[in-house]
């Protein structure tokens, strides 16, 4: 075969695998999840709605969260759904004065029942009149809110955890959990030095009895099972394998099993516990 007949071939060679591979080639999947609204780099300011569609052929859940300056480790929850959003419509109505201006990421995580997910990034900017610019954080995964201003209308601050001051300095530091009455009680020697409703595990992840002791803290921790999949966990006390005693920020429920076998604390009752106790702080759950 001369030259040019040899040019010939392999140029049709060439033309074949290109149109054998292009027939091959699947169509481009459409997302498991899409923000319509806010735009991308739109300036943000009040209260905003973010619309949007969140499905998945294997659905868990989806979740929305703010990444302040756009980055991951300072992810603020915003909402939460465990019912696929088939076609685009209201995800969260939320109030961009309790954050800092600055440019920021809006993020939408589809989870799949084998807790893969798919993220979903929006770029926004938050200008609120009167508040200042994002402030770098002091420490790693400080949250920044901008401070108040006469123009600011900032959210009530929650009520103070207190814990009594007059117990027996030299008294052990334990832990009770109730599960009947669903409460917690911090014990300093024999004086109960603070007290609040918890949520345990609800039907199926039953929180169990025993005595144990807490081996791992952790201020934010990732906990994934079988349906869900939770960054961010606050102010986590781990006491018995995967049991631990944390911050819930996406339900209200305390003073009813809701958990999947963990105890449940709101947050800024989580954090003063947390502080309060230490690794190997005894704690006993009891029925």
């Amino acid at each position: 075969m001369n030259g040019w007949l040899m040019q010939r071939y392999w140029r049709a060679v060439l033309a074949a695998c290109f149109w054998m591979m292009l027939a091959a080639t699947p169509a481009f999947a459409q997302h498991d999840g899409a923000i319509s609204a806010p735009q991308a780099n739109a300036s943000l300011s009040g209260v905003v709605t973010v619309q949007g569609m969140a499905q998945h052929p294997t659905f868990r859940k989806w979740q929305l969260d703010l990444l302040i300056d756009g980055d991951p480790q300072r992810a603020t929850f915003l909402a939460l759904g465990t019912e696929p959003v088939v076609s685009t419509d209201v995800l969260a109505t939320w109030d961009t004065t309790l954050y800092p201006n600055g440019d920021h990421l809006l993020r939408l995580r589809v989870v799949h029942s084998n807790l893969n997910y798919d993220e979903i990034f929006v770029p926004v900017t938050i200008a609120n009149t009167g508040a200042p610019p994002a402030a770098k954080p002091e420490v790693a995964n400080a949250e920044v809110k901008p401070e108040a201003t006469v123009e600011d209308k900032p959210a009530p601050a929650p009520t103070p955890v207190v814990f009594r001051t007059d117990a027996p300095a030299d008294g052990e530091r334990w832990i009770e959990v109730d599960i009947s009455d669903q409460k917690l009680i911090a014990w300093q020697g024999d004086v109960p030095v603070f007290e609040t409703t918890v949520s345990t595990g609800k039907p199926g992840f039953r929180t169990l009895p025993g005595e144990f002791a807490i081996y791992l803290k952790f201020e934010k921790a990732r906990m994934r099972g079988v349906d869900y999949d939770t960054p961010d966990v606050p102010w986590t006390m781990y006491y018995d394998g995967d049991f631990a005693i944390h911050g819930a920020y996406w339900h209200n429920n305390f003073g009813t099993p809701v958990s999947h076998g963990c105890v449940n604390l709101r947050v800024e009752e989580a954090k003063a516990l947390y502080e309060w106790a230490s690794k190997g702080t005894r704690v006993v759950v009891k029925e």
